[in-house]
């Protein structure tokens, strides 16, 4: 199986996916406004799994951490560089630990999507899996630090490990888009898929790769979970 043969099988059922998740326009509408609603972000954290052993009072704190750091974070509207994306997944990841110690490698990931959706991946242990796999079968992926299971948070020092490690992530999946972007454009002109952004679709489409209890398609025939 291909990669490129993933993608063809699975297009329709990722952009469905991704169009299910209406609090995601919610939160990019906010930040676009920069009127943050801390009930919104809250839900949206809760949805996603952000929270999961997290008290109120804890819960609390980072959603207003979050709130504080956001609107003093670039600007909604303008690209990132490689450099400003370190800097900021840096700031966020170190200030949510400062919060409350623990690893908020993927929440970071996410809140930064929310402002930056063409440019920020997603962090999700399912994606980390098939670039483990990925990595080995693909050369473009194969020239690149080879992946490794994401770093435990015990100490402030495990940020700069952990924000290698992220960026290491990030380039690898950005690496695909990149490699595919062509077909990805013929999909879309073909379903006439209006979900905008690219690089959550490749995100979804990896995320299928790599969960185990998740169906998917190949050329035709259902691969269930």
């Amino acid at each position: 199986m291909s990669l490129s043969d993933f993608i063809e099988s699975n297009y329709q059922t990722a952009c469905e996916m991704q169009h299910e998740i209406i609090k995601d326009s919610k939160m990019k509408l906010m930040l676009g406004t920069h009127n943050i609603n801390k009930r919104l972000v809250m839900s949206w954290m809760r949805d996603y799994g952000l929270f999961q052993g997290i008290k109120t009072s804890d819960r609390e704190a980072i959603v207003n951490k979050y709130t504080e750091l956001v609107l003093n974070a670039t600007d909604y509207n303008q690209g990132l560089n490689a450099k400003q994306i370190e800097n900021m997944f840096h700031r966020f990841l170190s200030e949510f630990y400062d919060t409350v110690p623990r690893k908020w490698l993927s929440a970071t990931s996410k809140l930064l999507w929310c402002s930056f959706p063409n440019d920020i991946v997603i962090y999700d242990a399912f994606v980390e899996r098939a670039l483990v796999i990925l990595q080995g079968t693909t050369p473009y992926l194969a020239t690149m630090p080879r992946i490794r299971t994401s770093p435990v948070i015990k100490t402030k020092k495990d940020i700069d490990i952990a924000v290698k490690f992220y960026l290491n992530y990030h380039n690898m999946v950005l690496a695909i888009l990149t490699e595919h972007q062509k077909q990805l454009n013929n999909l879309r002109t073909q379903f006439k898929e209006t979900y905008p952004h690219d690089i959550r679709i490749v995100d979804k489409l990896l995320w299928m790769m790599g969960n185990p209890n998740q169906s998917f398609k190949l050329n035709g025939t259902v691969c269930n979970a």
